[in-house]
């Protein structure tokens, strides 16, 4: 299951009285009891459920359950910071070394003008309840946000206020995972059941792409200034070295997902059928545990983590993937690279693992 579904789901009390801007979905209930609960400061923050991590300057943050956010300075030693949410965070996002923003769940959007020592609380809708998974910011005020049931929604005013886009290539209403730019610019978003979608004019308009498999996508990472790798559930893995080459859906298909979407008789048996599909190349693997997050390393690698320990590294070339020997066994959500080395998160907290 994707990374943020496998949640069960001592700062200041002036933070609660921060003004809040209205989610698209809702606004802040007027019941004491829905109103935003800071994160409490915990001394196994480190070693709690961890879901993103994030390079801030030369350092890392790290955030997941109950609101925890954390900063390093070495990518050793962690320490917590007050965060005015308790909410699940499942992602992270940072334009430059001291802007950054994160999402999560009950509709929540925070930004750090500092780099992520202070955040400020942006959007918080309970009612709605549901999550964003992922964002991506073109400035520090320009950015999209998407999340469950085909949310897809933008701000010009650096998360203050958002508003929904609106696209037939949502329709069937998918939860959107993760939000990624490519080299040349255009936008692509991976979800659930085999959802990709592209965006050549900063998301204003979207085009469903035709996809070699019917399951999860969790991730997708850049390769070059058209190619993307995309991976999720299973251990499946797809390469396209020009996304250019990827024909989109045609109408009757695209009306025919909106239509089982709608028809309750036609839920998934849990079978995930791969095709071939002209443009992608899937990577051959011997393990299926499913991949969560993927990385170039600074020596040219490209590095898949997921479930169970596995860390995999891509040989786009020779289509497949082959995992690595790390001493962790635990469920790795997110990484980044540092060094000879990763930064990873994911059930065990955040732990730096050594690379063969």
């Amino acid at each position: 299951m994707c990374r943020t579904y496998r949640v069960v789901l001592a700062a200041s009390a002036a933070l609660l009285l921060q003004p809040l801007a209205t989610a698209a979905q809702g606004g802040v209930s007027e019941d004491p009891s829905r109103r935003p609960r800071p994160a409490l400061i915990a001394p196994r923050a480190a070693s709690a459920l961890l879901l993103d991590v994030a390079r801030s300057g030369k350092g890392g943050v790290v955030a997941g359950a109950r609101g925890n956010i954390l900063l390093s300075a070495d990518g050793r030693d962690w320490q917590q910071v007050a965060v005015p949410v308790d909410a699940t965070l499942t992602r992270l996002h940072f334009f430059d070394e001291r802007h950054g923003w994160a999402v999560g769940y009950d509709g929540t959007l925070l930004r750090t003008e500092d780099g992520g020592s202070t955040w400020t609380l942006l959007q918080f809708d309970p009612d709605w309840g549901r999550p964003y998974f992922d964002l991506h910011f073109f400035d520090r005020d320009h950015g999209l946000l998407v999340g469950a049931n085909g949310s897809l929604l933008a701000t010009n005013d650096g998360g203050r206020t958002l508003s929904p886009i609106e696209s037939e290539a949502f329709e069937d209403q998918p939860n959107l995972y993760n939000l990624v730019a490519l080299g040349d610019g255009s936008l692509l978003i991976a979800g659930e059941r085999g959802f990709l979608a592209r965006s050549r004019d900063r998301g204003a308009s979207w085009q469903r792409l035709r996809s070699p498999y019917t399951g999860s996508y969790f991730g997708a990472l850049p390769i070059g200034q058209s190619g993307v790798l995309v991976f999720g559930l299973r251990g499946n893995a797809f390469y396209a070295a020009d996304l250019d080459a990827v024909e989109p859906l045609s109408a009757e298909a695209l009306q025919a997902l909106r239509d089982a979407a709608l028809d309750p008789g036609a839920a998934s048996s849990g079978a995930s059928p791969v095709t071939e599909v002209s443009g992608w190349r899937a990577l051959a693997s011997e393990q299926v545990e499913s991949l969560f997050d993927a990385l170039v390393t600074a020596d040219g690698r490209v590095l898949l983590v997921g479930m169970n320990g596995h860390v995999m590294q891509a040989d786009l070339d020779g289509g497949r993937l082959v995992r690595l020997p790390v001493v962790p066994d635990n469920n790795m959500n997110a990484g980044i690279a540092d060094g000879d080395a990763l930064i990873v998160v994911g059930t065990a907290g955040v732990q730096r693992v050594a690379l063969p």
